[in-house]
């Protein structure tokens, strides 16, 4: 009888314990679903402040500005070595080579001639034409 006492005293136990374990779960993942959710709402509220507050269907927060500033043009026929180097690309060294080559042959007649110095291909001028005027 002692036997029988004991051993459903210990299934007692363990049908406890597995009910608190499975209870715990339960309230673990309601929580969890309940954060998500949380979560899900503040993001949608965020990103229909976003949209509402852009006029422009293109606005980015960090997309970079591709056009080339205004006014901002290098003309080769006239810049300095020093307006020759804010180019990507260009250093002290090419800068001298392109006003040296600007004394020998006269005046730039089209940007693309700038490939006739040496160091100055296609990639590097594709880089700097939308910065460039003659």
């Amino acid at each position: 009888m002692q036997l029988n006492f004991n051993a459903h005293r210990i299934v007692g136990f363990v049908t406890l314990f597995i009910v608190m374990v499975l209870g715990w779960k339960s309230a673990s993942a309601q929580n969890f679903d309940q954060q998500y959710l949380n979560w899900k709402a503040q993001q949608q509220a965020q990103d229909a402040r976003l949209s509402s507050s852009s006029s422009d269907a293109n606005y980015y927060l960090s997309k970079p500005s591709l056009a080339p500033a205004s006014g901002n043009k290098i003309r080769l026929n006239s810049a300095s070595a020093d307006q020759l180097q804010q180019l990507s690309g260009i250093g002290e060294k090419k800068a001298e080579a392109i006003l040296q080559y600007r004394q020998q042959h006269g005046k730039f007649k089209t940007i693309e001639e700038l490939q006739n110095i040496k160091g100055i291909g296609p990639k590097l001028l594709q880089k700097n034409k939308d910065r460039l005027a003659l």
